[in-house]
């Protein structure tokens, strides 16, 4: 029985408060699941484990929730948004692509770093490919590279290159950089980190003057 069925047939929830309380619980959900997943690894955690967590039997979780899988794609889809506002927060009307390219390195660099759904993003990528929940929020993150990659050769500032290919070779070594952590990188130093990849990525993909 879920927290919010358990409560007294007397007692009446307007329906905005309600939905609040539960978005919020599903909120707590998710940050325990980013946290068991980093802990136990995605193919280890288990509900029973998650639940736990948030103080929830794991039938109470399945108000909430209808599976482990559907909980990665929650928080693919919050640490992609996350990305997307951050990176939106750094651009303007007039912003050239690699006014944009620099912003989602950072962005993402940032995630990756000090968001635990972001470190889901990097470290369980095998498993996030394999998701149908997720493809979604993937497929519309990874046209935003795309769009912005193909906006840079048409104004001239990218040399031709195979977007997706550059695409996912770049999102690879940015999610590669999670790992850094584990070995001693201090949290702030992703603003080192980006201005050193964007300047590497933009010295590969670049124009040369003639």
């Amino acid at each position: 029985m879920s927290v919010e069925k358990s409560r007294p047939r007397n007692v009446s929830l307007p329906a905005a408060r309600l939905e609040f309380r539960v978005q919020q619980r599903r909120k707590g959900i998710l940050e325990a699941a980013a946290e068991v997943f980093a802990e136990m690894g995605y193919e280890k955690a288990t509900l029973e484990a998650i639940g736990e967590a948030v103080g929830l039997s794991k039938g109470s979780l399945y108000y909430y929730t209808a599976s482990k899988e559907e909980l990665l794609a929650g928080l693919i889809e919050m640490a992609i948004q996350q990305i997307e506002q951050w990176t939106d927060a750094e651009l303007t009307p007039n912003s050239f692509a690699a006014d944009h390219i620099r912003a989602l390195v950072r962005a993402h660099l940032r995630a990756v770093s000090h968001s635990a759904a972001g470190r889901v993003l990097a470290r369980h990528l095998d498993a996030v490919l394999r998701v149908d929940k997720s493809r979604e929020a993937r497929r519309r993150y990874e046209r935003r590279w795309e769009k912005i990659l193909e906006q840079g050769v048409t104004e001239g500032a990218f040399r031709p290159i195979n977007v997706p290919v550059v695409m996912r070779l770049v999102l690879g070594a940015i999610n590669s950089t999670s790992y850094w952590q584990q070995s001693g990188m201090r949290s702030g130093d992703f603003e080192q980190i980006a201005n050193e990849a964007f300047t590497v990525l933009l010295a590969g993909i670049g124009r040369r003057a003639e």
